[in-house]
């Protein structure tokens, strides 16, 4: 995943831009990554330990969703796949 901050309960803090962004991603069994929530570095350099409480919840969800389950996010239109590595 490159430098990423591991925040725990299968969350991690991504470096982007040149380390000029920070996204928070939410981690899927290392089958799939979702990203969370972006933010500018100058506009925040951490986020609070309520929002990450709430970002590891998320993560327990996403950990029991299905190959099938995510397809129908992606198809619908509630997320966007954007690497697939193939």
């Amino acid at each position: 995943m490159g430098q990423a901050d591991d925040l725990g309960g299968g969350v991690y803090k991504k470096r982007l831009g040149k380390n000029l962004y920070r996204s928070i991603v939410v981690a899927k069994g290392g089958k799939f990554w979702v990203y969370e929530y972006l933010f500018a570095k100058k506009d925040k350099g951490n986020i609070e330990d309520t929002d990450l409480a709430k970002r590891r919840k998320i993560s327990k969800v996403y950990e029991v969703l299905t190959e099938h389950e995510v397809n129908e996010l992606i198809g619908e239109g509630s997320w966007m796949e954007i690497c697939n590595g193939d």
